[in-house]
């Protein structure tokens, strides 16, 4: 799951000046950019020199101590350099002059997600979902921090809002099927894998977890199917080989008992002692 979620935070990020050279041309016609400083520290941001845009951006923020706009792309800089801490200090110097900035709560919840500091992101992520009930990735990122917290159904509203903004976005469908899987509500979990793979066939991760569905559901026979497609895109796999060991097992102890009007008592009997179930405590162990 988290493979996934850092590959939308890349998505994210590669764009995070991608629209500030108009503004900025528009904000130095103002005489807004004393020294040209933000200019320059976006032209720096862009060739990923983030140090020289930190610079720049400190700069601008001397000039202008009361513009958010320097603190939110300085702090961009530090969040892509591997600076967090700077960056959530530079967010919240922006929500102290604008409390009611609902991007600056939902830029500080992201990067306390990624810092797997779940309940402030949360509260800042509710925050800027308040002020802007629109922001699709402030709720992609909420449902990230309950599904982290195993707020399962929580992880669900918010999964499935995001869906119905992004129906073309298949992330939000993987993990709100396993937030469903960990709710119980396991048809749920297998229309949303099922989703997926028919969009991602070659996919053997949700394959997997397709199977894991189907096994708590007590279908072997669906688990096995999908535990073998594990296997025909990872040969060489050694979880998707146990589990499918496992369920060809379940599924030979669920062979049907032969009706007792068939042959003696003693040939049923022996049948019976062959094809039983195991025990409960047996059940459990193959479980654990």
């Amino acid at each position: 799951m988290d493979s996934i979620f850092r590959q939308s935070v890349i998505v994210a990020l590669s764009v995070a000046f991608t629209c500030a050279a108009p503004e900025l041309a528009h904000a130095r016609s103002r005489g807004s950019d004393p020294g040209g400083h933000t200019n320059r520290g976006v032209t720096y941001a862009r060739d990923k020199q983030y140090d020289k845009a930190i610079a720049e951006f400190t700069k601008a923020i001397e000039a202008q101590p009361d513009d958010p706009k320097n603190y939110e792309n300085r702090a961009m800089a530090y969040r892509l350099s591997g600076k967090p801490e700077q960056a959530i200090g530079d967010l919240s110097k922006i929500i102290r002059l604008h409390p009611k900035d609902a991007d600056a709560y939902a830029t500080k919840g992201q990067i306390e997600v990624e810092q797997k500091k779940f309940d402030s992101a949360i509260d800042d992520l509710s925050r800027a979902i308040e002020l802007n009930p629109k922001n699709i990735n402030a709720r992609r990122y909420r449902a990230y921090a309950f599904l982290s917290k195993k707020q399962w159904n929580k992880a669900v509203e918010d999964y499935s809002k995001v869906i119905d903004q992004s129906h073309n976005d298949l992330g939000p469908y993987e993990r709100r099927g396993y937030a469903y899987r960990n709710a119980g509500k396991y048809d749920q979990a297998i229309a949303d894998f099922t989703k997926v793979i028919q969009a991602r066939p070659k996919d053997a991760e949700v394959y997997r977890e397709r199977g894991l569905t189907y096994r708590l559901m007590d279908n072997y026979a669906k688990a096995a199917d999908d535990f073998r497609k594990v296997l025909q895109l990872k040969p060489n796999d050694a979880d998707a080989k146990s589990r499918l060991k496992y369920a060809q097992q379940k599924l030979e102890w669920q062979l049907p008992t032969p009706s007792p009007a068939s042959g003696t008592a003693r040939e049923s009997q022996t049948h019976k002692s062959v094809t039983a179930s195991p025990s409960t405590a047996e059940v459990k162990n193959s479980r654990d």
